[in-house]
């Protein structure tokens, strides 16, 4: 079996259940940040370690990307991903998924110098596809990839984060 046979089987039988069972569709990621000194943290997802720091004119050691730089990470991550998702549903062969990412950041708004978002206020993506698809299928392919990232909705929606702060006494 072929491994986009395969992947379109699993996800044509998540899709199943999600439609069967709509409580079976809630995600609920986790992860635990610790700091590891100077800039350095160290993030826990699964068994999975991942390190973010900041280069060294920021302050940091450069041992590993800062976090805006995993936020686009992610953001090209989920959209690979789910171009070789749906891809795989309608039956596209691709031989190759490149996904470029840029994104542009007042740090006036990090260092409260001006009133102006910390965030981003733009992110750039260039998707190329190597593909021998027809034209109609690799529109639909774009359609459904472009309209069903979860990473790229979380950037473009307003998401409630709750944060609270606990204080531990030294020992």
């Amino acid at each position: 079996m072929s491994e986009a046979r395969s992947l379109k089987d699993i996800l044509g039988r998540r899709k199943a259940l999600f439609e069967k069972k709509p409580e079976a569709a809630q995600y609920r990621p986790s992860v635990v940040t610790e700091w590891k000194g100077g800039l350095l943290n160290e993030n826990r997802i699964r068994d999975h370690k991942v390190a973010c720091d900041y280069p060294v004119p920021s302050g940091g050691t450069d041992q590993a990307p800062n976090p805006m730089e995993l936020v686009l990470a992610a953001l090209g991550s989920c959209v690979s991903a789910v171009f070789v998702e749906y891809a795989a549903m309608l039956d596209i062969q691709l031989r190759s998924v490149k996904v470029e990412l840029g994104g542009e950041i007042d740090l006036r708004g990090l260092f409260n110098v001006a009133p102006v978002p910390s965030g981003f206020s733009s992110i750039s993506c260039k998707v190329t596809l190597q593909t021998d698809a027809d034209k109609e299928k690799v529109e639909k392919l774009v359609e459904l990839a472009q309209a069903h990232c979860p990473v790229s909705e979380s950037l473009k929606l307003p998401v409630d984060v709750r944060s609270q702060v606990a204080i531990e006494p030294l020992v």
